[in-house]
């Protein structure tokens, strides 16, 4: 297939971060890849949801209202509610706002718009897109020209917003012996590619911005959504069969990183919220993939949980602890009894 002629769908799940949202949009509206639909579900509510429209849409805004034939996508879906249809001011893509039933977690918000387009004919990828994050004007036809080589799950050069030149990881690899999670290639230089050996690591593509082919998605099945927040990327990639990873160096995207949730700063400043879905579904996480190792990782959370204590921060030693057991426990799911319904970063 020509590369011309694929339709790429793009996700972004929001949680009261209308600014993000506006600057990833602006990003994306600069692109040199034609044929793309955005899609964004708002996870946090009637309100900011209302607040998101203000920020986006208006003459003076990103986005304009358009009074395009309505089709299946335009109407409320099954999680969501409301479906406002808009396109860029300055080209005729398609977006449309959803307003999320509830805060259905990052995993959720993905499905409750990648579910209804696989009824739809058309598209051939979709990129899964952090609302905090800025795509380069190449990024987007950098992913799909990599996925055309083969490659069912691609990732691009993920660098840090304050320090652009490094590069966040190239990938994910999930330790079996520890449980940790290891960014691979992490500040390495700007325009750098992983090694052979480096891409045979790779057990997923960092769910900041993982471009996923319709034939990977219709195979691979919707992103789970137990997790709520943290290793719905890993498990999608750790589900992938024959698909294979692959990594356009050349399609640089920026991100924040953390500004819904609070997991950008150090360990010891990290949102108790962070911590302990971090904690909780790294052992969710290895009771499915680990088999008794499970265990062992259990230890080495204990370890981590240990190191906040250390550095005087009782209260977050002790939220890693509860996220440990409750992993142990088998809980999933949205945290509301301890943390309320923040979402992603």
């Amino acid at each position: 297939m020509s590369t011309a002629s694929v339709k790429l769908a793009v996700i972004i799940v929001s949680y009261c971060n209308a600014d993000d949202v506006d600057r990833c949009l602006r990003s994306l509206a600069r692109s040199d890849w034609g044929n793309f639909e955005v899609f964004i579900c708002e996870n946090g509510g009637e309100a900011a949801y209302g607040r998101l429209l203000a920020a986006l849409v208006g003459p003076d805004r990103t986005l304009q209202r358009t009074s395009d034939e309505a089709d299946a996508l335009d109407q409320p879906q099954e999680r969501l509610a409301s479906v406002t249809k808009c396109r860029f001011q300055n080209r005729a893509n398609v977006v449309r706002v959803g307003l999320a039933t509830e805060n259905l977690g990052y995993g959720g918000g993905v499905n409750a718009w990648l579910k209804p387009l696989l009824g739809v004919p058309g598209w051939g990828s979709v990129l899964v897109l952090n609302p905090d994050t800025e795509v380069e004007s190449r990024g987007l036809s950098e992913l799909i020209a990599k996925s055309a080589e083969g490659f069912g799950m691609v990732g691009g050069s993920l660098v840090f917003d304050d320090t652009p030149d490094k590069i966040i990881n190239y990938g994910l690899h999930w330790s079996r012996m520890t449980g940790r999670v290891i960014a691979v290639g992490r500040n390495a230089p700007l325009g750098s590619a992983p090694s052979v050996d480096d891409l045979g690591r790779l057990d997923a593509v960092s769910g900041a911005c993982v471009l996923a082919t319709r034939a990977f998605v219709e195979d691979v099945g919707l992103m789970a959504e137990d997790y709520f927040l943290y290793m719905e990327d890993l498990d999608w990639g750790r589900r992938r069969g024959k698909h294979r990873i692959g990594f356009a160096s050349k399609a640089i995207i920026r991100h924040v990183g953390g500004t819904t949730i609070g997991s950008a700063t150090a360990p010891e400043k990290r949102s108790h919220l962070s911590i302990y879905l971090s904690a909780r579904n790294s052992i969710v996480y290895a009771r499915r993939f680990a088999g008794w190792r499970w265990i062992c990782h259990f230890g080495v959370g204990l370890l981590f949980a240990a190191r906040y204590v250390l550095k005087s921060s009782v209260s977050a030693g002790r939220v890693a602890f509860v996220g440990l057991l409750d992993g142990a426990k088998g809980k999933t799911g949205r945290p509301d009894t301890f943390f309320g319904t923040q979402q992603r970063g």
